[in-house]
């Protein structure tokens, strides 16, 4: 396991002590206003802030059949103007804060996309290093962003993706030195999650944090009677055991301080996601990342039920890492 990926810290160290590019989406809500809070923080000196806003057509079946009765060019020209104050607020808190940002107004109208088309191809035309939004947007990022927009999102993303709640608590005002204070990780036996780890490592050591690992062993059964679960119950606290071995060897050369914790889920009962919470709550932490594609203690976790929980229950933002994304290379 360490041989595997112990080529990777100094690149994805060196990647985020260079300038970032950071893309976030706003909609005037107030779940969008935390996620902006949030991208002010993850930032550092000399990063780049894109905020972007989308308007949707406003003609659906409703209105179609109503055309007579609304002006929609009227409706198009308030979401339009509504779209521009948002963005013009973001943009002066950002600036205030010392940061570069910009605004971009994305009109769905005349490019023919979806809210996740047109973010996932902002991100990549400008270059972004991560996107950050909010999960229980309205307009432009409606419907939490937990449904589908954010599961295209998160599926065609080439980046890691911030997502944060509208219930996720509001972040202090920004500190000297660094912004992050406690980073959770949650870490299997998988290569994807060793990837999450190697990421939470380096964004601990650019913030002077330190870190939680968390592993949940998820537990196999129940049994047949007669059967003797034991050999298969150490199998499983071996492999624990060995991703606790290196987490502490790469938080050791890594010189981040940091503590490991081994948490036990049966079969029936409370899940993974709950578990991971449950860490996230104890150690009050400022961010959890998470591997997106990881197996054994992440079963079925491709932009699942676990992605899924522990964004709108963890009460903080929620760092989601493609296995696909370059800083994860």
């Amino acid at each position: 396991m360490a041989g595997h990926a112990h080529g990777l810290p100094s690149t994805l160290n060196a990647r985020l002590l260079m300038t970032k590019r950071i893309l976030l989406a706003t909609d005037g809500s107030e779940s969008s206003r935390r996620a902006l809070r949030e991208a002010a923080a993850f930032a550092r000196h000399g990063d780049a802030i894109r905020v972007i806003h989308t308007v949707e057509d406003p003609v659906n079946l409703l209105t179609a059949a109503f055309g007579k009765l609304i002006d929609l060019e009227q409706v198009r020209r308030d979401m339009q103007r509504e779209g521009e104050e948002h963005l013009a607020r973001a943009v002066l808190y950002l600036r205030e804060e010392g940061f570069d940002a910009q605004a971009h107004l994305l009109d769905l109208r005349t490019t023919g996309e979806t809210v996740p088309e047109a973010m996932t191809r902002e991100a990549i035309e400008w270059g972004a290093d991560i996107i950050v939004v909010g999960t229980h947007g309205r307009s432009g990022v409606r419907r939490a962003m937990l449904g589908s927009v954010a599961e295209q999102i998160l599926r065609s993303a080439e980046v890691p993706v911030m997502l944060v709640a509208g219930e996720a608590r509001p972040h202090q005002p920004l500190r000297a030195g660094g912004h992050y204070e406690r980073i959770l990780v949650a870490l299997d036996d998988s290569e994807t999650s060793r990837l999450a780890f190697e990421y939470a490592l380096a964004l601990a050591r650019t913030h002077g944090a330190s870190m939680r690992v968390v592993h949940v062993l998820d537990l196999p059964g129940p049994f047949l009677a007669g059967f003797d679960p034991e050999p298969l119950l150490d199998a499983v606290r071996a492999v624990a055991e060995q991703v606790r071995s290196w987490a502490q060897k790469r938080l050791s050369e890594a010189e981040v301080p940091g503590e490991i914790e081994m948490r036990e889920i049966q079969p029936v009962g409370e899940g993974v996601a709950d578990q991971i919470i449950a860490a996230g709550r104890d150690a009050d932490v400022d961010l959890i990342v998470l591997g997106t594609h990881g197996r054994r203690g992440f079963r079925r976790f491709t932009l699942g039920s676990v992605a899924e929980d522990t964004a709108r229950h963890a009460g903080r933002p929620v760092l989601l890492l493609p296995a696909h994304a370059p800083s994860a290379k």
